[in-house]
C-alpha cells in the first residue's frame, strides 16, 4: 500500500488529505479535505495505477470531508485519465460533500456507468 500525505501540516496535526493506494484491488482511498492545493495527490494516485494492468480503477472518497471545485476538476481529471487508458473510474462511497458537488456539476452523468 501506498501512501501520500499532503505536507502542510505540521507533524502532530492530521494532514489535509491522506490518499492511500491499495494495489490488489486498484483503489485509491481519500481521507480529509479534497481541495486545489491537495488535489493533484489524487491523479497522482491514479497515474501510478495506470502501469497495472487493473481494468477498473476505484476512488473511494467516504472519509472526504471537504471537497472544493479543485477536488471536483481532479475527479474529472482522473475520469478522464481512466479513458484515455482504456480503463473504467468507479466513484464509490462518497461523502456528502463529494456527492454533492460531483451531482450539481453533472460529472456523475459523464461517469453514469460507473456511479456507485
Amino acid at each position: 500500500m501506498l501512501a501520500l500525505s499532503d505536507t502542510r501540516c505540521p507533524p502532530d496535526e492530521t494532514p489535509f488529505l491522506t490518499v492511500s493506494v491499495q494495489w490488489s484491488c486498484a483503489t485509491v482511498v481519500l481521507a480529509g479535505e479534497l481541495d486545489r492545493e491537495c488535489a493533484h495527490h489524487l491523479v497522482d494516485a491514479l497515474a501510478a495505477l495506470a502501469c497495472t494492468d487493473q481494468p477498473c480503477w476505484v476512488v473511494d472518497a467516504a472519509a472526504v470531508t471537504w471537497c472544493d471545485a479543485g477536488g471536483l476538476q481532479a475527479l474529472a481529471a482522473a475520469h478522464a485519465l481512466a479513458v484515455a487508458r482504456g480503463r473504467r473510474l468507479r466513484l464509490v462511497h462518497a461523502s456528502r460533500c463529494v456527492d454533492r458537488l460531483v451531482r450539481l456539476s453533472g460529472l456523475d452523468q459523464l461517469m453514469a456507468d460507473t456511479w456507485a
